[in-house]
Parts: structure tokens; sequence; C-alpha cells
């Protein structure tokens, strides 16, 4: 079949993060773990699990609309877009925005953050086997480790509540 759907929201997997020091793995199976879940390096037993669950649909847009979809800059949204990857690029391209195309797409970046963190308050069941919630995340120091954490829970959280049993 080529489409793919959720077959259930009460599915739950553990997940490591890719800094964590406890977690071998090559370039390239970090790419492959964070792009299809598939761990083909080497975790210790000391190494931070973080357990998550699938969300619905429903579940996504609730978590769009606490983070503020209704209020959002749509001018933003269309910078956002068409931001350049590059990050040269980026830098140029944003320095040429006026006042107000950086206000709305740092308005629009701000409401992206939002919906992460509303995605993991959503998803987060346990770290370590233990009751975790978004405070937990926003307590995690340095401060990039935070912002890592974040990330690529909502890129396991995207996999799995996207793509089904199948991938996991």
């Amino acid at each position: 079949m080529a489409i793919s759907f959720l077959t259930s929201t009460n599915i739950e997997i553990d997940v490591y993060l890719t800094f964590d020091p406890s977690v071998e793995l090559t370039d390239e199976q970090r790419s492959t773990y964070l792009s299809n879940g598939i761990m083909e390096g080497t975790v210790k037993e000391d190494a931070t699990k973080f357990t998550i669950k699938a969300l619905s649909p429903s579940d996504r847009e609730e978590a769009e609309v606490r983070a503020g979809s209704y209020t959002r800059s749509e001018l933003g949204r269309m910078l956002w877009i068409e931001c350049p990857e590059d990050d040269k690029e980026k830098g140029k391209w944003h320095h040429a925005l006026n006042n107000e195309e950086r206000e709305a797409y740092g308005s629009y970046q701000a409401y992206i953050n939002r919906v992460y963190l509303e995605m993991i308050r959503s998803s987060l069941v346990s770290i370590n086997g233990e009751e975790a919630s978004i405070d937990t995340i926003q307590a995690i120091r340095p401060e990039s480790h935070r912002i890592q954490t974040i990330t690529e829970l909502v890129l396991h959280i995207q996999r799995l509540s996207l793509i089904g049993d199948s991938g996991k």
C-alpha cells in the first residue's frame, strides 16, 4: 500500500538523543536514526531514554492552537517558507528584510518554537521510566542541549505520529 495510516495513538516508543555521550553513532547512523528511527549504533546502559507517544491529527492541531495558530503571522509564515537554507545566504536574506518583515519572521519563528513545546507536552510520557513534563525538558542545561533535545524529540514525534507502525 502506498499510503501510510496511523494505526493507533496508543503507540509508545523509546528514543535516545544523538548527542548523548552514552549513545555512539557514526554520522550515517545518526542520519538514519533521525530520519527513520532505526538505531544501528551503540546505546550504553546509562543513556537517557525518552518515552513518547504518537499524536493523532487532532492532538497535533490542538498543540498548534495552544501555540497560537489563529494569531500567527501569515507574512511571517510566508517568509519562513522562502528563507534560504544556507547560513550565509540566510544572513544576507534576513539583512535585506524591512523592519515589518523581520518582526513578522521573528513572530512566526516564536510560534514554531511554541508548537514544538506543545507537541512535546502532548507526547512525552517519561524519561528513564520516571514521569516527565515539558518543565523537565525546559530545565535541561546547557541551552544548546535543551534546544537539541527539543529538536530531536519533535523529529521523533512527527515520525511516530505521521507514518504509523511501519518504519519505527
